[in-house]
């Protein structure tokens, strides 16, 4: 469906009271600060704006990168022993492939970043388990281990 339809199809709804009336489509997303977390039902990346979902991508690359997690998410988990969305990597959006993504890109090198809310609290570098905030850049990559890689770290 294009643009124009699916605006005339929202205004029909929100005049009959079915739906509050969206915001335009993004145009250009690179650039925008963007908070990315991996979607279980996907099996891939979700990038929200603005706390809206733009895109889903195999493959995310931020910059001046900020790891969050909610603390009560991060509890909840462990007390119910099931996932639910409270981590996040948080940054401006350099470079994606949306979902599914055709070529990946390779790993680009060892500082790996990872998180399991049953034995962390926070993001960590996977060969240390010493507790990482913020990076420089960051290469997100959907693979088996949902790997980030981390470019000039910083903490």
């Amino acid at each position: 469906m294009n643009n124009s339809l699916i605006k005339e199809i929202n205004q029909i709804k929100n005049q009959m009271g079915l739906v509050i009336e969206q915001q335009d489509p993004i145009e250009n997303i690179i650039g925008l600060r963007v908070m990315v977390y991996y979607n279980l039902h996907k099996h891939t990346f979700s990038v929200t704006y603005n706390g809206i979902v733009i895109l889903y991508a195999d493959y995310v690359k931020l910059r001046d990168v900020e790891f969050r997690v909610r603390k009560g998410g991060n509890e909840k988990v462990r007390q119910e022993m099931r996932k639910n969305v409270h981590a996040f990597v948080i940054g401006n959006l350099i470079d994606y492939c949306e979902f599914p993504c055709a070529t990946m890109p390779p790993e680009t090198n060892n500082n790996i970043i990872t998180y399991n809310p049953y034995k962390y609290d926070s993001f960590v570098r996977k060969d240390t388990e010493e507790p990482i905030f913020s990076a420089n850049e960051i290469d997100m990559i959907n693979t088996k281990n949902k790997i980030f890689h981390i470019n000039e770290i910083t903490i």
